[in-house]
C-alpha cells in the first residue's frame, strides 16, 4: 500500500470524489467509499477506498490507496496530505518513516507539516490520539512540542 492518509474527521465522500475528480481526472466510481469488509470481492478494483472509523475515533477516517492512485495523482504520500488537508481544511496523520508505531506526521490544515506522538494505549484500541509533537508545527501553535531527548537516535 502507497497511502493510508488519516483524517481527524469526516470528509463528505462527494466532496472528495469530486475533488479527485476535478484535480486529478480520477473517476468518482473508482473511488469506493465504505467499510473494506463490505465491499464484495467481485467490484472492480477501485483507485482509492475511503472508509469511515469503526467508533468515534479520532482520525478515523481513512484513504486508502496503491500504485493506482499514485499514478493517477503524481503526488507522494505526504503530498496528496497536504493537498487535501488544505482543501478541506482538516488535519491529518501519515506514516513518518520512522520505525516508532506512535509517530506519525501531522499534516495542519494550512498544510504545514510536523512530526508528533500518538497516545500507544488509544492506538492498541485502533484510535489514533495526538499527546504532542515533536518539533515545531507552524498551523499548529496550540500544540505542545516535546522533542525527542536524543534526536541522533530519535528516541524518547
Amino acid at each position: 500500500m502507497v497511502y493510508q492518509i488519516q483524517f481527524e474527521g469526516e470528509i463528505r465522500a462527494a466532496e472528495l470524489r469530486r475533488f479527485l475528480a476535478d484535480n486529478y481526472g480520477i473517476a468518482p466510481a473508482a473511488i469506493y467509499v465504505g467499510r473494506i469488509a463490505d465491499r464484495s470481492a467481485d467490484d472492480p478494483r477501485p483507485v482509492a477506498m475511503f472508509t469511515p472509523p469503526e467508533d468515534d475515533e479520532e482520525f478515523g477516517w481513512v484513504l486508502i490507496g496503491d500504485t493506482e492512485l499514485a499514478d493517477a495523482t503524481g503526488l507522494g504520500e505526504r503530498e496528496l496530505a497536504v493537498a487535501l488537508a488544505r482543501a478541506f481544511r482538516i488535519r491529518a496523520l501519515v506514516d513518518d518513516g520512522s520505525f516508532y508505531p506512535d509517530r506519525w506526521l501531522l499534516v495542519s490544515t494550512d498544510g504545514s507539516t510536523g512530526r508528533v506522538r500518538t497516545d500507544e494505549d488509544a492506538a492498541a484500541d485502533g484510535n489514533l490520539r495526538i499527546l504532542y509533537a515533536l518539533e515545531p508545527i507552524r498551523g499548529e501553535p496550540q500544540l505542545a512540542v516535546v522533542p525527542p531527548r536524543d534526536w541522533s537516535r530519535d528516541g524518547d
